[in-house]
């Protein structure tokens, strides 16, 4: 008999798997048909005089052929290689090749120190300003708490710059090498955690550890991040080794998981605050799991809350910590920074690169306030209901802009990954990936893995629908909270990719049951034939989906398609763009 608190619980589940499907469903469709690109545009200022944007985000028409193709074959591919390995369980398939999930996640680890290594490049943007501010309070220099300083805008920047003051004083201040390494250190420790979770998950039902770890691998887009000195990389290891013993804690609650879990989400807080969002994940599945077993022992209920309690302890000393460390490097003085407010109204502007992109909205307001705290959140709030008013009048417009917003941070396959790398190197034009053709072959390779990844996600959703267990949630519910999160507060591609690695286990599982409907079907109809009623059911869903994807096919042409997929506005600029880019590249003499 299913408790009435049981059941909420699974409703719940639902509507949080039905969401995450709606999202995925839309990136996916998104993926298909339309894609960003990150380039150089020129354009006249309010001076008349040119400028050149090395960040435009041009939304391009895609080849849907080719997306469809890769699925249909894949699948192909998958119905065959079930037939011929037959019925082995998981346990069997993970025996035949118990080191390929680690040697996945060290092969990983080599490729981004190999990227290290090609391009050697330093820091620049806003990693350079953490890596140089380290530096300078390992000298006692604390001119960045001055007025105008970068900690005194920036004060949450804190808990980053302190872990790099601890590698500077292990390797040495502004050795940007030796930090970009330890990144690669850190990415092999995320692979990793992704496959255990994987693992825990869905190892007795499918062969997903293994598979996970080798899709990490060919994710090239996070590999590019090594060299991003930045909270983004040893973050994400930390918070994944949080979600992984926040699982094992709720099979076995043992006081060395409780711990780990709350001190390794709490780091991961300090040093990117947008991990703040998995760790509220992690509370709303605790508070799901205390609503869905009721009959559980006062044991395991206390157990649940201590381990709620310990997370947000952690968090909330990680912050008392980073505070002081400011007091105490400031003789004693708090530092507030801008306003956070302010980043959601940059979110709902224009920008030059992309709708709700960087402009420096929140820099400039904080300026014009004469750095003052309270005045500038008086003119954040304000600036805040007037977008919101303007906003809420002109709602086409309104959702023109969050479409774009959108597009520009998820439907660029490469998630900003070569722009990181470009400028910050005099070995750039040995580095394949940034010349012409590389590049070219990078997107169009990165462009199929998207489409693909969501592909698998999206079927997940659906497959899993209503046999998933409540511990797969943490993921889901992850990733909807990063989207949300981030159709208010500013975008970029540089936030996505905080967020679109937790799809690659789930695609994983996706593509398993997906196989595993097919291998179905495919022995319905050896054993029955098409003309029976198995058969006749497999013929109607066939040409439901045929139709389904014609129409779409079909719709993608008209001009409600292209608004709300934000597809073909910048095709003709795109591909001028790309012509001067050859041109250039004909023109170079050879070095």
């Amino acid at each position: 008999m299913v408790s009435g608190r049981a059941k909420i619980a699974e409703w719940i589940k639902r509507l949080v798997l039905i969401l995450f499907a709606l999202i995925i469903g839309y990136l996916l469709v998104a993926s298909i048909f339309s894609t960003c690109y990150l380039g150089r545009y020129s354009y006249m200022n309010a001076a008349q005089v040119e400028e050149i944007n090395v960040e435009h985000t041009f939304y391009i028409q895609d080849n849907y052929v080719q997306h469809i193709v890769v699925f249909m074959v894949f699948s192909s591919l998958l119905v065959l290689l079930r037939t011929k390995g037959g019925n082995k369980s998981a346990d069997e398939n993970n025996r035949r090749i118990p080191w390929l999930g680690i040697a996945a996640c060290i092969t990983a680890g080599i490729v981004a120190v190999l990227i290290v290594l090609k391009g050697q490049y330093p820091p620049k943007f806003d990693q350079k300003h953490v890596v140089e501010a380290a530096a300078a309070l390992n000298a006692h220099d604390y001119s960045d708490f001055e007025t105008g300083g970068y900690l005194f805008i920036f004060p949450f920047q804190m808990g980053i710059v302190m872990y790099f003051q601890v590698l500077s004083r292990l390797f040495g201040s502004l050795n940007y090498i030796a930090f970009e390494i330890v990144n690669a250190v850190w990415i092999v420790f995320s692979y990793y955690f992704f496959m255990k979770i994987a693992g825990m998950l869905w190892d007795k039902e499918h062969r997903c550890k293994t598979q996970t770890a080798v899709l990490c691998l060919l994710f090239a887009p996070f590999l590019m991040y090594t060299t991003f000195l930045y909270g983004t990389v040893v973050g994400m290891a930390f918070a994944l080794l949080s979600f992984y013993t926040v699982l094992l804690y709720e099979s076995n609650p043992k006081v060395h998981y409780l711990l780990l879990a709350g001190v390794s989400i709490g780091l991961a807080t300090v040093f990117k605050s947008n991990y703040t969002v998995y760790m509220i994940a992690e509370l709303i599945y605790i508070l799901f799991k205390l609503l869905a077993d009721k009959h559980s022992e006062k044991r395991k209920i206390f157990a649940r809350l201590l381990l709620m309690l310990t997370i947000i302890i952690c968090f909330a000393i990680g912050r008392f910590g980073v505070n002081q460390s400011i007091k105490n490097a400031n003789q004693g003085e708090e530092v507030k920074g801008i306003p956070m407010m302010a980043w959601v109204v940059m979110g709902l502007q224009d920008g030059k690169c992309a709708p709700g992109w960087y402009n420096a909205y929140n820099n400039s307001v904080y300026e014009r306030n004469d750095y003052d705290y309270d005045r500038t959140q008086e003119a954040v709030m304000d600036d805040l209901k007037s977008r919101v008013s303007g906003m809420a009048h002109r709602p086409l417009e309104t959702t023109g802009f969050f479409v774009k917003k959108v597009s520009a941070q998820w439907n660029n396959p490469t998630f900003q990954s070569v722009w990181i790398l470009e400028g910050r190197s005099d070995r750039e034009s040995s580095v394949w990936i940034l010349q012409e053709k590389g590049r070219a072959v990078y997107t169009f390779l990165a462009n199929l893995l998207q489409t693909w990844i969501l592909a698998g996600t999206f079927l997940y959703a659906v497959l899993r629908c209503k046999k998933s267990s409540m511990e797969e949630m943490i993921l889901p519910i992850t990733f909807v909270g990063g989207f949300v999160f981030h159709l208010f507060w500013e975008a970029e591609g540089l936030y996505a990719i905080l967020y679109f690695p937790l799809l690659l286990p789930l695609c994983v599982c996706g593509y398993k049951e997906w196989s595993a409907w097919l291998h179905a079907r495919r022995s319905e109809i050896v054993a029955e034939g098409w003309k029976s009623p198995a058969g006749a059911k497999l013929k109607k869903k066939i040409w439901t989906g045929a139709v389904i994807m014609v129409a779409f096919c079909a719709l993608s042409y008209s001009t409600v398609f292209a608004k709300l997929f934000a597809r073909n506005d910048d095709t003709g600029i795109f591909n001028t763009y790309t012509q001067e880019i050859v041109n250039e590249s004909e023109a170079r003499p050879e070095q």
